[in-house]
């Protein structure tokens, strides 16, 4: 009984204390999501480090919720990812039997609506083919042939910044995306254009990575700095509010694939699950709206008008007009 008094067993229902173990446990550790559930964590815990697990109630989620946006001045997205760690852990704790059900399950707690579509910012920039050509060229030259590849196929950042060489393919032209560096976890391939894999090949070869710091020597863990210098230089803003960051020219890629391609295969390039999620990248301007109506009105009208106003050649006038084009 002394001994208990002295070092009073900790309750394993400690909001604090568990989530730390948790978070803490090897199968949590090798999550992708580790570090960004870290920053989450934090957030929660200040306001449920020292509560019971039983206690955490939907009418407290919610007023979390509220304050942390009203409040802190978070997005509806960064409050609905901590609500979606926080019913993570409650669940872990229901499997471990430390509470008999999770107080915050299903519905009881709604997330809020988010507005992830930056379709408006992109297309107020303006960002016309003259100018993202123009940004290329203002861009360092180690940066240029990244700009490339993600404006003509919508590989993510950190696709782009972990591809080795044994994952570049000369002689096919293309790019193998593993399952560890996929965020879809599913390895797929990307054509790449015959003179962007030249000049991707003219790259030195003083790593197992393509893409180099120069002055460094190592791999390119971050362009947000160089990517910014370059949208400064040719009047870009950069920033999520009023500006593009590197994750906008996926969306700039997407448009451009969903015009030259049908939206499936669209998708499958961007190695998106669903075609609702290319939707998404989708930013249509209202020139392309214009151009799309007056194609089909071209095709059905105008083409059929020209076909029957055109006089029908014999078949031997149809053998020396094709001559003439020879």
């Amino acid at each position: 009984k002394l001994d208990d008094l002295i070092n009073p067993e900790k309750p394993k229902d400690i909001f604090g204390e568990y989530a730390r173990a948790v978070l803490d446990s090897a199968e949590w550790k090798s999550k992708r999501s580790s570090k960004r559930n870290e920053t989450l964590f934090k957030n929660l815990n200040r306001e449920f480090e020292k509560s019971r697990l039983i206690d955490i109630k939907p009418g407290n989620v919610r007023q979390y919720v509220t304050k942390r946006i009203k409040e802190d001045g978070i997005s509806p997205a960064t409050a609905n990812r901590e609500l979606s760690l926080l019913k993570s852990l409650l669940y872990m704790a229901e499997a471990d039997e430390v509470i008999t059900a999770n107080p915050i399950r299903g519905r009881r707690v709604k997330k809020q609506p988010e507005n992830n579509h930056r379709e408006k910012i992109i297309l107020d920039l303006n960002l016309t083919d003259d100018k993202l050509r123009t940004l290329v060229d203002a861009a360092a030259d180690y940066l240029k042939p990244i700009l490339k590849l993600a404006l003509t196929t919508g590989m993510r950042c950190n696709e782009i910044l972990k591809t080795k060489w044994k994952d570049f393919d000369l002689t096919l032209g293309k790019i193998r995306i593993p399952i560890e560096n996929a965020k879809s976890k599913r390895e797929r391939y990307i054509d790449v254009d015959p003179d962007l894999c030249v000049e991707l090949d003219s790259l030195p070869r003083k790593s197992e990575y393509i893409f180099l710091n120069p002055e460094t020597g190592r791999r390119i863990k971050d362009v947000r700095g160089c990517f910014k210098a370059a949208c400064k230089a040719v009047g870009i803003d950069t920033g999520l509010k009023k500006g593009i960051v590197f994750h906008d020219l996926r969306h700039v890629a997407a448009s451009h694939l969903v015009k030259a391609v049908d939206i499936v295969t669209a998708s499958k390039i961007l190695g998106h699950s669903t075609l609702e999620q290319t939707l998404r990248y989708v930013c249509s301007t209202d020139t392309d709206k214009r151009m799309a109506v007056c194609k089909v009105y071209e095709n059905l009208f105008r083409g059929r008008q020209k076909d029957v106003n055109t006089p029908k050649m014999t078949s031997s006038e149809t053998v020396e007009k094709r001559a003439q084009y020879n």
